[in-house]
């Protein structure tokens, strides 16, 4: 990975932690030793669900993922489920709507029982 796409994937990053907060999810202070062992971003709690943003890479492109759980003790030591992969390409607009989508679609999961 380039040092500029390092550069954008840690400002997307930061972008989507602060979409977080503006919609309303808390910051949690759990899973510390994981999370620095594992080079992990902080969870956020929205809804009864955790969200976090990791990174990965797919056929050599780099990408964002927001990772959620719903169960407080998978999510205290670190272990969430992917469920959106963000590319370094999204303008700021469509990353906001991409993660406004993603929190409201697993909180409502949750909140339906499935």
């Amino acid at each position: 990975m380039t040092q500029e796409q390092q550069e954008r994937m840690q400002e997307m990053a930061e972008r989507i932690e602060d979409c977080f907060v503006r919609c309303g999810a808390v910051p949690q202070d759990i899973n510390g030793r994981n999370r620095e062992a594992l080079d992990q971003r902080q969870a956020y709690l929205y809804r009864g669900v955790y969200f976090r943003v990791d990174r990965a890479e797919f056929d050599g492109e780099p990408f964002l993922i927001i990772d959620c759980i719903d169960d407080p003790r998978y999510a205290s030591v670190g272990i969430m489920e992917d469920v959106d992969a963000l590319p370094l390409t999204l303008t700021d607009e469509e990353l906001e709507k991409r993660v406004r989508e993603t929190l409201a679609a697993e909180s409502g999961k949750k909140s339906r029982g499935v």
